[in-house]
């Protein structure tokens, strides 16, 4: 049973994302389509990640009412109509609508996805196997790209868009047989019930998961814009721009696994301290190092990327009751995408006043900076950071 529910689970991560993952890959193309300046771009990007952010509490709090598999199985269908109708936009505004249904129904499966993989693993197992869920997004974020970029140069951006919906569409049905239902919560009142435990988490490892979501609105700017930045600073064509957008991605298919066991083992912050420590020098790489060796950086930064993501995730669920798992992770994912889409915009205006070049140097600097931080934060953690990784 926990076999085929996390495989069926990881398939269904890798459908989702197939689809709600080819904006940033894209953009280039679609930027010249409708003509968009970088702030505009930025604009796109967050339509779909604000979308995404602020409903997943209170879909976290619906999937922890009615159970998770009903949430998961109506965000995937509605995933794949929206690429549908964002493949067939004839305008910029529909297109920002199109991407502000996809961030909707995205906001229906990280959260209650974890929720019931926490549920079926233990404690001991609960990181290795959001781990491996996690490797069915890095894949998809991989190859999609890949194979978008290369359906786009050689004909629209809008074939992949309206190709690759057949994913979470048939995923839907899948989804329905091999998941259970999900624990749904009983408690009288509920909602000061849920109030007190996301206190308790943001007690407990708040500081380390406020530092992570520092990270995510760096990594946000960066990967939303690395497309643009490639063509436009550093003079790589569109399509293998795309190619290259999903590289850190491929770090994850060994990364994630890897930050699961090592988060058994030695405790989810030191895994999340090391990620973020290690993100400034793999950025400052990929300004400085030739564009031809610029897989090397990109793999670093994907690592990192997705240390992080694993470790503070299995991190709050650690630390919240069984209960209301999706809703506590929805409010994590609440503050933490809604962040970082508004970081987009303001990044493409620096990038359209400055350059993006410029820009890029920058971000790699605060990168720099965060490194700083995550090294004063492991050194002063002592007890206190261990006990955070114990069972909640």
């Amino acid at each position: 049973m926990t076999r085929r529910l996390l495989a069926g689970l990881s398939v269904a991560h890798f459908a989702q994302h197939v689809t709600n993952g080819l904006l940033s890959a894209l953009l280039p193309f679609i930027r010249d389509a409708f003509l968009l300046s970088n702030t505009q771009a930025g604009l796109a990007v967050t339509a779909y990640t604000i979308a995404s952010g602020v409903t997943n509490a209170p879909l976290g709090v619906l999937a922890d009412r009615v159970g998770a598999r009903r949430v998961i199985v109506g965000g995937l269908v509605l995933v794949g109509l929206s690429s549908i109708a964002i493949g067939l936009a004839g305008s910029y505004l529909l297109l920002l609508a199109g991407l502000l249904i996809m961030g909707v129904a995205s906001g229906t499966y990280h959260a209650p996805a974890s929720a019931l993989i926490a549920e079926t693993f233990s404690f001991a197992r609960r990181g290795v196997a959001l781990g491996t869920h996690t490797t069915a997004g890095h894949l998809a974020f991989f190859a999609a790209p890949l194979l978008a970029g290369i359906l786009a140069a050689n004909g629209s951006w809008r074939v992949p868009y309206i190709a690759f919906a057949i994913a979470p569409l048939a995923c839907a049905f899948l989804v329905l047989r091999v998941a259970p239902p999900g624990v749904r919560a009983t408690e009288r009142h509920e909602w000061l019930a849920t109030f007190t435990d996301v206190g308790r988490v943001a007690r407990t490892v708040g500081s380390l998961v406020s530092i992570s979501i520092l990270a995510q609105v760096l990594l946000s700017s960066a990967l939303a814009f690395l497309t643009l930045y490639l063509v436009d600073a550093r003079g790589v064509s569109p399509a293998i721009a795309a190619a290259l957008f999903g590289v850190p991605q491929l770090a994850g298919l060994v990364a994630a696994p890897l930050s699961g066991i090592l988060s058994d083992r030695f405790g989810r912050p030191a895994v999340l301290l090391g990620a973020l420590f290690v993100s400034g020098p793999a950025a400052w790489l990929l300004i400085a190092m030739p564009i031809e060796l610029a897989v090397v950086p990109l793999l670093l930064i994907g690592a990192c990327l997705s240390f992080r993501a694993t470790a503070t995730e299995v991190l709050i669920i650690d630390n919240t009751q069984v209960t209301r798992r999706s809703t506590v992770l929805g409010t994590y994912y609440l503050v933490n995408q809604p962040v970082g889409g508004v970081a987009a915009p303001i990044f493409g205006a620096i990038a359209d006043a400055a350059g993006i070049g410029t820009a890029f140097l920058w971000l790699s600097l605060a990168f720099v900076a965060l490194s700083v931080i995550a090294l004063a934060a492991a050194a002063m953690g002592g007890a206190r950071i261990r006990a955070a990784s114990s069972p909640g």
